[in-house]
């Protein structure tokens, strides 16, 4: 062959393999969103023995099939400790805090992973479902003087999670105070990957309001959607005063607050006791190609009973 020959061959031959390529295929994300759900009575008793058809769950208004996982899932569980100075009246509780884990929110073949920070974050228990490590590890919590980086101890504690195996439950607890001093992490990843990784977040409080020995399951009044709006808007820096109303209210969960040794078994026990009370809806949003924040709104057949679940989600382009 020709040189004359091999320059035509070389100019088609690209032509031949263009022609021949696939048209590119349009990609449509696919997400699993996972609404952990509470049933209440009148008397904040909660309810099991329901089913997927005793609900209806709207996204953005939009009616969705739902799936219900009735099949116990074992829970992974991250505990991070704020262990400054302004901790240091609670030690005695986060002390004693492993055997209440391991029987109220751990459970049968749970796990967990411990967590300290102040300026730093160090994971001082790997996951275990060893109850004797546990306990070591929080025996072993003490105070320095140094701020709070409640933010970056967030992410790091979800960063862990997320590599847990998709089969189990992913919850966090964060023991501090509500606010934040320097973190170099902002508070929208920390909701996004949260988010993201069907990640539950409690908290157990520690302020001046709390002092007192009161306790706010509900946590402050503020409004997390409209919060989220604007971290996620990006149109201003916001600074939120408790970013621990935004993580937990806005995954599922809920804050309490203690001082007293009464009020932190409390907290703990109605903790554990809504953790494995919760119906755990799932679905594939249909109507997932509209950017920006979804509702969820879940309603139940027996209007007898309270439902509450997380309130929305975040959908942006992949």
């Amino acid at each position: 062959m020709n040189a004359a020959r091999l320059g035509a061959c070389a100019t088609i031959l690209p032509l031949i393999l263009l022609a021949q390529e696939p048209p590119p295929i349009a990609r449509v994300p696919v997400r699993l969103v996972i609404a952990p759900t509470s049933v209440t009575d009148q008397h904040g008793k909660f309810i099991n023995g329901l089913g997927a058809q005793d609900f209806t769950l709207y996204d953005n208004d939009v009616p969705q099939q739902i799936h219900e996982d009735a099949d116990f899932l074992p829970i992974s569980l991250a505990v991070a400790i704020q262990d400054n100075n302004a901790m240091e009246g609670v030690l005695p509780q986060i002390h004693q805090l492993g055997p209440l884990l391991g029987t109220l929110v751990v459970g049968d073949g749970g796990e967990a992973a411990i967590f300290t920070f102040n300026q730093k974050v160090e994971l001082i228990q790997d996951f275990t479902g060893d109850l004797g490590r546990l306990t070591h590890a929080l025996k072993l919590v003490d105070t320095a003087f140094s701020k709070s980086h409640l933010i970056d101890a967030t992410l790091q504690s979800i960063r862990l999670l997320e590599n847990r195996p998709p089969e189990r439950r992913r919850i966090l607890l964060l023991i501090s105070e509500t606010r934040d001093q320097g973190s170099e992490s902002k508070l929208r990843d920390a909701v996004a990957e949260a988010e993201v990784n069907n990640i539950l977040i409690y908290s157990m409080n520690i302020s001046r309001a709390h002092a007192a020995g009161q306790i706010f399951p509900g946590g402050l009044a503020i409004d997390p959607v409209a919060l989220i709006l604007e971290i996620y808007g990006g149109i201003k820096t916001v600074v939120v005063e408790n970013p621990l109303s935004v993580l937990t209210r806005y995954t599922g969960g809920r804050q309490y607050g203690f001082f007293k040794q009464h009020a932190f078994e409390e907290a703990v026990t109605k903790i554990g006791e809504e953790i494995h009370g919760q119906y755990l809806l799932s679905y594939t949003p249909s109507n997932i190609q509209e950017q920006g924040y979804h509702r969820i709104r879940v309603e139940i057949s027996r209007p007898e009973f309270t439902v509450r679940s997380r309130p929305g989600y975040y959908s942006m382009d992949y």
